[in-house]
C-alpha cells in the first residue's frame, strides 16, 4: 500500500499536535512544522503531496502568500487550509489560487471528522 503522507504546517502548536495525533491514528505519515519556510521547501522537493496549512507560522507571513508560494512550486499540490478567518477578501483570494478545501480549526470530533472527509478526497484526487 502506498504511504499515504500529510504535512502539516501551523504554527498554534496545540492545534498542529492535536490534527497530527488524529491522522496518524487514521494512518497517515504525518509531518509537522510551524515554519512556513520549511513547508515551502518541502514542496520544492516534490516530497508532499498534501498539505493541511494553518493560518500562522513561525514567520510573520499570511497563509494566503504562502499558498501562493506553495501553489508556484507544485501546481498539483493539495493544499487544505484550515482557518478561522473567513474575511470575503482572504476567501476570494485563497480559491483563485487554488486551495483543494477550506475548513475551520477542528474544536470537536465531528470537526475531526469533516477535516479527515476532506483529506481523503484529496489524497483520492492526487
Amino acid at each position: 500500500m502506498k504511504a499515504r503522507k500529510l504535512l502539516i504546517a501551523d504554527g498554534d502548536s496545540v492545534a498542529r499536535k492535536e490534527m497530527a495525533k488524529f491522522f496518524e491514528d487514521s494512518h497517515f505519515e504525518v509531518e509537522t512544522t510551524a515554519s512556513a519556510a520549511y513547508a515551502i521547501a518541502k514542496i520544492v522537493q516534490k516530497q508532499e503531496p498534501l498539505v493541511i496549512l494553518g493560518d500562522c507560522f513561525e514567520e510573520k507571513i499570511a497563509p494566503v502568500d504562502v499558498i501562493a508560494l506553495m501553489r508556484k512550486c507544485n501546481k498539483n499540490l493539495r493544499i487544505i487550509l484550515v482557518s478561522d478567518d473567513s474575511s470575503l477578501d482572504t476567501l476570494k483570494r485563497i480559491r483563485e489560487d487554488g486551495i483543494f478545501y477550506h475548513a475551520l480549526k477542528p474544536h470537536s470530533q465531528e470537526d475531526n471528522e469533516e477535516l479527515r472527509s476532506a483529506v481523503e478526497c484529496a489524497v483520492q484526487a492526487y
